[in-house]
């Protein structure tokens, strides 16, 4: 006798609070693993486009949990993929191998200066501790799309970075020439801070290397020569000058060193060189104001009579929080840490190559706890282990698994949204920023 078939057993679908804690449980798991992480790589700091420690350490924690990936994207650059049972749009995640130039910070290398004066161990931690909470069976089979674990290179944006042979000092920049962010649909990374917070914006920036060319002479007879560094300091005051000119909305920013002001006191100065940054809130206002700095270059040249060389390189673009990704990292945020101490950071006018996504890719880019000091100094600490390498990793799991559920409907309504560039309008104009100009007032030409 043939017994009539059973019908199939319907399993319900977990909520996502359900897979939140299953990520988040997983996350906190392995809380000793990230923290020591963390702290390998604060001892551990490395330039740009030279992070090759911090490179393998990210690749050996993704072989860990079998995500295959790739290295030596932009040098030093790994990024890892995880699919989800059912298709639908690419978050990638995000987080930063490179630190800081920070010579006089007490756990500096002294052999190249640099310190994690900017946290970006801290990025590194919480992306791994991501990639841990969403690599299990439980996520993966009730959530749709991709996750895209992307460590990428050379953030803090020096000149000295192009001595590695890349076109940009800025390493997602190079990733997205390089068609790293192709296949991306939206974009998340999680920065240290003292406090909680979203900036609905922050600027952009270009570099310029200026070197003025004079003439040496004996600095008891300087009618004889061309001083170069008078001509640097003039310029600076031309700029000082000037700055009334620029207007608030625009949140402008120009400072920068000396690198060079001569040799010996009893000499002329025959060179000069300066590394400036020109910061704004759009690439509009940026160009405005480098062109402004260019002004005041030459203006010095002719003044005393001697040439200026005057390279510009772009830097990053301004970034462009998106507020539904903002919204829903602020209620994840509550649920986590209810007594979180928030602010709305408003225009930021500080700058990160982040907002170079942000121009072509829905993004963004929150500020976590744990840290205290100064960034970008010698200051700069950490005052809450948990705070600052586990918290973050379950916030970002958290977001991914809220834009992926129920079909990726959230994340495929906010990848929609138009951009302010198409990735072949951003490159033409990232590229349009990158020139040199040689100006000699004898020749009343630029050549």
């Amino acid at each position: 006798m043939k017994l009539p078939q059973q019908p199939e057993k319907i399993v319900p679908m977990p909520d996502k609070n359900t897979l939140k804690k299953i990520a988040c449980a997983e996350i906190d798991r392995r809380s000793d693993e990230l923290i020591e992480l963390g702290k390998e790589i604060w001892r551990n700091p490395e330039l740009g486009y030279q992070e090759f420690n911090t490179s393998r350490l990210v690749q050996e924690k993704f072989a860990s949990g079998n995500l295959p990936y790739k290295k030596n994207l932009a040098v030093t650059g790994v990024r890892a993929d995880l699919n989800m049972k059912k298709p639908g749009p690419r978050i990638a995640v995000l987080g930063e191998l490179d630190a800081l130039y920070t010579p006089d910070h007490a756990e500096c290398n002294p052999q190249t200066g640099a310190a994690h004066a900017c946290a970006h161990n801290a990025q590194i931690t919480a992306l791994v501790g991501c990639a841990f909470g969403l690599n299990l069976p439980e996520i993966t089979g009730n959530l749709s799309g991709a996750a895209a674990f992307i460590a990428t290179p050379a953030e803090e944006g020096r000149l000295a970075s192009l001595e590695s042979g890349k076109r940009f000092v800025s390493g997602k920049t190079e990733m997205i020439f390089d068609g790293v962010f192709d296949d991306i649909d939206l974009a998340l990374m999680i920065h240290g801070a003292e406090k909680y917070g979203i900036a609905v914006s922050a600027n952009g920036l270009m570099m310029k290397n200026v070197r003025f060319i004079g003439k040496a002479c004996h600095a008891g007879r300087p009618w004889a020569g061309a001083n170069a560094l008078s001509a640097a300091r003039l310029a600076l005051t031309a700029i000082d000058s000037q700055r009334e000119l620029f207007k608030e909305a625009d949140t402008v920013r120009i400072h920068g060193i000396i690198k060079n002001g001569g040799a010996v006191v009893n000499t002329v100065p025959h060179t000069a060189e300066l590394e400036y940054m020109v910061r704004a809130q759009t690439p509009e206002a940026m160009t405005q104001a480098a062109e402004l700095f260019d002004r005041c270059m030459r203006a010095a040249a002719i003044a005393f009579d001697l040439d200026v060389e005057i390279e510009t390189h772009h830097g990053c673009m301004p970034l462009l929080n998106d507020p539904a990704i903002g919204a829903i990292h602020r209620e994840n945020l509550f649920a986590e840490v209810p007594d979180a101490e928030y602010e709305d950071l408003g225009i930021r006018t500080s700058s990160t190559d982040f907002g170079d996504v942000t121009m072509i890719i829905p993004g963004l880019h929150p500020y976590s706890s744990g840290w205290h000091g100064a960034f970008h100094t010698f200051e700069l600490r950490c005052d809450d282990e948990y705070k600052a390498y586990v918290e973050p990793a379950k916030l970002l799991a958290m977001d991914v698994i809220d834009l992926l559920y129920d079909d990726a409907a959230p994340a495929k309504k906010i990848a929609a949204k138009k951009t302010r560039y198409t990735k072949a309008e951003y490159c033409k104009l990232v590229e349009s920023f990158d020139k040199k100009e040689y100006f000699s007032p004898k020749r009343k030409e630029k050549l």
